[in-house]
């Protein structure tokens, strides 16, 4: 039989039907304070009704949005029930990325929290990197060279070089922001990567894969922070252009 945590303690009832959000908001809060964790028998539909004082369907409204939020996962059969699910960063990269497009970020906004980032990220990756992640970075970039000729395949290249980078940092907030960031990026650089720019990104590519094999974090962070500006600047400059001449 599914035994419900008992580390979360009482929880409040509720007094009307219509509230399966306060279901959901005091679920996560118990997330938060690490009262429940993955794995973690939430109750059945009936048995969290009983426990907020709510109907069923007040409490089977609240299981939905918290399996669309991820935080539960519904399970049927003998072990049915809801479940606090296990922790899944795409899920978060996919949500931040729908919100980034819908809040209409500048270039400029996009471009400080990519620079942000990715020097973070590789100043980590400087001090980090393993064998295999320098492999993976040196096939990256190998990958940039081979696409070079087509703007648009190099584009995403690019930025697979760059999410190579970020996941040498070894730290998965960064990574998963960074996946997030690239869905706003892509339409933004794409029709903006010209011959020179490629020439100009794969130069320093190469001398960021360098950086990064010889654990040099200053130039490192340093070819990082200069390639993203260098972008932001000839990306903004062209917009401007583009909007006086219009």
């Amino acid at each position: 039989m599914n035994r419900v945590n008992a580390s979360v303690g009482t929880w409040t009832p509720l007094q009307s039907n219509s509230l399966s959000w306060s279901i959901v908001k005091q679920v996560r809060t118990a997330l938060y304070q690490q009262q429940l964790k993955s794995g973690d028998f939430l109750g059945s539909e009936s048995i969290l009704a009983q426990q907020f004082g709510v109907s069923r369907m007040a409490a089977r409204d609240a299981l939905r949005t918290l399996e669309a939020l991820g935080i539960v996962e519904i399970r049927m059969g003998v072990r049915g029930g809801a479940w606090i699910a296990e922790g899944n960063p795409d899920r978060f990269s996919d949500a931040l990325s729908v919100q980034l497009m819908l809040i209409g970020l500048s270039p400029a906004e996009i471009f400080d929290a990519q620079g942000a980032i990715v020097v973070a990220s590789v100043t980590l990756a400087a001090q980090r990197a393993n064998n295999q992640d320098i492999l993976e970075i040196k096939n990256a970039l190998k990958a940039c060279e081979i696409v070079a000729s087509d703007a648009d395949k190099f584009s995403d290249a690019s930025l697979n070089f760059q999410e190579s980078l970020v996941r040498a940092s070894a730290n998965r907030v960064l990574l998963a922001q960074f996946r997030a960031l690239r869905v706003v990026l892509d339409p933004i650089l794409k029709p903006n990567t010209t011959a020179t720019t490629i020439r100009r990104l794969i130069k320093s590519n190469r001398a960021l894969l360098v950086a990064v094999e010889n654990k040099d974090v200053e130039t490192a962070a340093r070819l990082m922070r200069e390639r993203v500006e260098s972008v932001k600047t000839t990306i903004l400059l062209a917009k401007q252009q583009e909007l006086m001449t219009s």
